[in-house]
């Protein structure tokens, strides 16, 4: 049954919604886990990405709870040295990597997917670096473990081009700083993450 089941990395943004939809809709068990790390926007992000859980879990059974893990190394953002304008985070997706692959291996679960597109330049965001990580879990465990990276390559508009209409990307939250109003959740408009969500979106 392992074969069957899989642990999304899922923030409730539009790759990891995407995500976690693709697999839900292949008749996958889905394991949905939120890495706190300490940072600004997580207490909106977490409550926006509990929500769309519980959206999707009345429409399927397969989904099982979200899992929060908190890592809480905060003050771990820096301006990127890369030359690109993102926020970059140290040693971010070994963090968010190792973290899901204890729980995942916990639940006797032996597969791992995580959104990232592999756009930036980050020295922790390469294929070569996740197999690395992939063969070491894998080592580490005693059991052979496999991350899955479906979106690696791809643009973020050409994502949501192709699962539009499969995912609420609606209830989707990307924003570094968002803002809550009265009972509503909304994102800033002007930070980075906005940015290429708007763009992705209105594509």
């Amino acid at each position: 049954m392992s074969a069957h089941k899989i642990a999304v990395l899922f923030s409730g943004g539009v790759e990891s919604t995407t995500l976690l939809y693709m697999y839900l809709q292949r008749k996958e068990i889905v394991y949905p886990v939120y890495i706190k790390m300490g940072e600004s926007w997580e207490r909106l992000e977490l409550e926006n990405a509990l929500r769309l859980w519980q959206y999707t879990k009345s429409r399927y059974a397969s989904l099982r709870p979200l899992r929060v893990i908190n890592l809480q190394v905060s003050g771990a953002i820096r301006r990127s040295p890369y030359q690109v304008s993102e926020i970059f985070i140290p040693l971010r997706n070994m963090s968010l990597i190792t973290a899901c692959a204890l729980y995942a291996l916990s639940k006797k679960v032996r597969r791992l997917a995580i959104g990232s597109l592999g756009l930036y330049p980050f020295p922790d965001n390469s294929k070569s670096y996740i197999k690395e990580l992939e063969r070491l879990i894998s080592e580490g465990s005693g059991t052979a473990f496999s991350i899955e990276m479906p979106f690696f390559g791809l643009e973020k508009g050409k994502i949501v081009k192709e699962f539009y209409g499969k995912v609420p990307y609606h209830l989707t939250l990307s924003c570094a700083m968002p803002k809550k109003v009265g009972k509503k959740i909304l994102h800033c408009g002007k930070c980075i993450k906005c940015k290429e969500r708007q763009e992705a979106l209105l594509g």
